[in-house]
C-alpha cells in the first residue's frame, strides 16, 4: 500500500514538472508543458490557419508566431508580469496564454488566439485602444458585449489608452467595451483598412 502511494505520488510529481513539447503546423509554433493541453492543438492550429487567410485578406503580413502555454495563472502571471485573470499577452511574434485546457473550458481558446493573432500582425504605430478595439471584432469577442453605457465617453485617446494600460479591477471591462464601441464607429466610417491605417 504504501508503495503504491509513493508510486502515485512520483508520477504526479513528475507530470506536474513535464518537459515543455514544442509542435509546429504551418507559421505556429506552439509550446505546451501540461500534457493535458494536446487534446486542444486542433483547435488552436485550425483557428490559426483561418486566421492567418483572415488577417491577409485584411492586407497584413502574417509571419512566424511562436506561442507558449504556461502550466498555470500563477506561471502566467510570473512570466508576463500581467494579472493572472486575463487570457494571454502578446509581444511581437511571440504569444503566451493560460493553459490552453483552461481557456478551452471557458470557451476562450479559439477567440484568444484570433484576437492575439491580429495583435502580431497589427500596423505598428497604432493606438492601444484602436490596436484593442480591432483584436476584439476581429476575434469576435465584441459580439459579447453589453450595451450598457460605458461612462467613458468623455475620455480622450490616451486616458482611454492609459485605463487600458493600467488592467484596474473593474474598470478594464468598460474600457476595452469603449475602445471596441469607437471602433466600431471608425471602421463603419472609413472600413478596415481605413482604421489599420490609423485613420
Amino acid at each position: 500500500m504504501r508503495r503504491g502511494l509513493w508510486v502515485a505520488v512520483l508520477v504526479l510529481s513528475m507530470s506536474a514538472h513535464a518537459a515543455p513539447v514544442t509542435v509546429t503546423s504551418g507559421t505556429l509554433t506552439v509550446t505546451y508543458t501540461d500534457p493535458r493541453d494536446r487534446a486542444h492543438l486542433g483547435l488552436v492550429f485550425r483557428t490559426w490557419e483561418k486566421t492567418a487567410d483572415d488577417l491577409k485578406a485584411l492586407g497584413l503580413t502574417v509571419q512566424p508566431v511562436r506561442l507558449t502555454a504556461t502550466s498555470s495563472a500563477t506561471t502566467f502571471a510570473r512570466v508576463t508580469g500581467e494579472p493572472a485573470s486575463i487570457a494571454a499577452s502578446t509581444r511581437g511574434q511571440t504569444i503566451t496564454t493560460q493553459r490552453l485546457g483552461a481557456l478551452a473550458g471557458r470557451g476562450l481558446l479559439a477567440s484568444t488566439i484570433r484576437h492575439e493573432g491580429f495583435h502580431t500582425a497589427q500596423p505598428p504605430g497604432l493606438p492601444r485602444w484602436l490596436a484593442e478595439g480591432l483584436a476584439r471584432l476581429f476575434s469576435g469577442e465584441a459580439a459579447g458585449d453589453s450595451a450598457e453605457p460605458t461612462g467613458l465617453t468623455a475620455l480622450s485617446g490616451a486616458q482611454l489608452d492609459a485605463r487600458l494600460l493600467g488592467r484596474v479591477p473593474g474598470q478594464s471591462g468598460a474600457a476595452y467595451r469603449e475602445a471596441t464601441r469607437r471602433t466600431k464607429a471608425l471602421v463603419a466610417r472609413v472600413g478596415w483598412r481605413g482604421a489599420l491605417r490609423g485613420k
